[in-house]
């Protein structure tokens, strides 16, 4: 079995700066936390974090790593989950090797919530700011994991 969470960054600024730089604010960081205690609680406990290299996604990506005893210097960086079209998301996941079960990837909108959509049972309108969304793919190989059976584990919107 894979298992599959896309985790859409916390609320971020929106100072006039690159939007590569933005960052999140008070708001974004307490919202992380608390989703992230819930996966905690959950025991989803990734094999792998994979970041979009933007600020916000990072400082989400290291939010979850420390609250569910995750090396943050294990986190990587991925530059194609950074506003890249569905396709090349995901072709990403397909490239994720076998050795990792459970896979957080973090990322951004309007894609995340396209891909959630997609992959969830029964649809899903809208990933928010802090969003996670999990789900099981009956396969052992990530190349096949759009192809084959799959369930909901969890939405925290």
């Amino acid at each position: 079995m894979k298992q599959l969470f896309l985790i859409r960054h916390g609320k971020a600024t929106h100072e006039l700066m690159p939007d590569i730089k933005r960052y999140l604010i008070e708001k974004g960081i307490k919202r992380t936390q608390k989703h992230a205690k819930i996966l905690a609680e959950k025991t989803y406990k990734p094999d792998l974090i994979i970041s979009s290299p933007a600020l916000r996604a990072y400082q989400t990506a290291e939010i979850l790593a420390k609250t569910i005893g995750y090396p943050s210097d294990k986190i990587e960086i991925n530059p194609k989950l950074y506003f890249y079209p569905e396709n090349d998301l995901m072709n990403q996941i397909k490239e994720i090797p076998d050795i990792y079960n459970k896979v957080y990837l973090v990322g951004h909108n309007p894609v995340w919530t396209d891909l959630a959509d997609q992959l969830s049972e029964n649809g899903l309108w809208h990933l928010r700011t802090s969003g996670i969304f999990g789900v099981e793919f009956d396969t052992d190989f990530w190349q096949n994991v759009f192809q084959v059976p799959r369930k909901n584990l969890i939405l925290i919107n």
